[in-house]
């Protein structure tokens, strides 16, 4: 049984009202940003947001509601314009270097006694859960969406005794602020950049602190584009994929320093109280 607000019920229970409906999309990135989007031929504004109704454009599936501890799932067909999005980038782009990762969906339906008028009647929730496979091509994003039940279907144990931190360089568990380890750089023109290496216009002291770590333009052709960092040295940054287009001397980028998982690192941090490995354990390599 869903709720709904008593305003609404009481339309319901008398019949014979009628009703307009749309669609509300809330989506919460892992870094805390939000999108408000709906289904609406107009913008929407319900609960101090405001939810945008062109560029992109969602629609849904159906889904059936059982009684059986199942996870539900649900479809989203995204459409968009090859336009500049939350950054510079096409947001098909972005999707496809790593926007929804780790992001979550609530969906909501909105009543309205006339287009527009959302306060009125309120919303019932009707889907709430993680993005899962993404399907690109040229005109949509085919984006699944599976309900929050699915953390129950994951089999992890309480606890993981590996060689390596079970933790992800600042997350909740680390405890550090990715902020603090974050720093903001300008790519220089020499050695030549390409689109798999960033050359400094002014090393830092210490670049083998950001193996591992993630690459995120800030301006440029390539603005929005993060990549993972898999070696730097003084002369400057090597990405593990290549970027979409060529960025040239003088764009903008952030640097997020990272992290082995080893116990000397943590050490460097200074964050070993949070350490959860058991370095003494012995690789694969020699545990016969």
């Amino acid at each position: 049984m869903r709720t709904c607000s008593g305003a609404l019920a009481l339309v319901l229970a008398a019949g014979g009202v009628e009703l307009f409906s749309a669609d509300l999309f809330a989506v919460t990135l892992q870094d805390g940003t939000n999108y408000y989007w709906t289904s609406f031929d107009t913008n929407l504004v319900w609960d101090g947001n405001t939810y945008i109704s062109q560029s992109p454009w969602l629609e849904r599936t159906q889904w059936n509601v059982d009684n059986k501890m199942t996870v539900p799932e649900l479809a989203v067909t995204l459409s968009a314009l090859n336009t500049s999005f939350a950054g510079g980038a096409d947001i098909k782009a972005q999707i496809t270097n790593g926007l929804f990762d780790g992001a979550t969906m609530t969906l909501y339906r909105v009543f309205m006694p006339t287009p527009g008028d959302t306060g009125a009647l309120g919303t019932v929730l009707l889907f709430n859960g993680y993005f899962s496979d993404i399907e690109m091509d040229g005109i949509t994003a085919k984006i699944k969406v599976k309900g929050i039940t699915n953390k129950l279907d994951i089999n992890a144990p309480q606890h993981v005794y590996q060689a390596g931190c079970i933790h992800s360089f600042c997350d909740i568990g680390c405890t550090l602020t990715a902020a603090t380890f974050t720093t903001s750089y300008t790519m220089g023109s020499s050695p030549t950049p390409t689109r798999t290496f960033i050359p400094w216009a002014s090393a830092p002291a210490h670049p083998e602190y950001y193996i591992l770590g993630t690459l995120t333009f800030t301006s440029g052709v390539s603005s929005g584009q993060s990549r993972t960092i898999q070696f730097a040295d003084s002369t400057g940054i090597t990405l593990s994929y290549p970027l979409y287009e060529q960025p040239t001397a003088g764009d903008t980028f952030d640097a997020f320093q990272g992290c082995d998982k080893t116990q000397t690192t943590c050490t460097r941090y200074s964050n070993t109280q949070h350490f959860r490995a058991f370095p003494k354990v012995p690789p694969i390599n020699t545990a016969y």
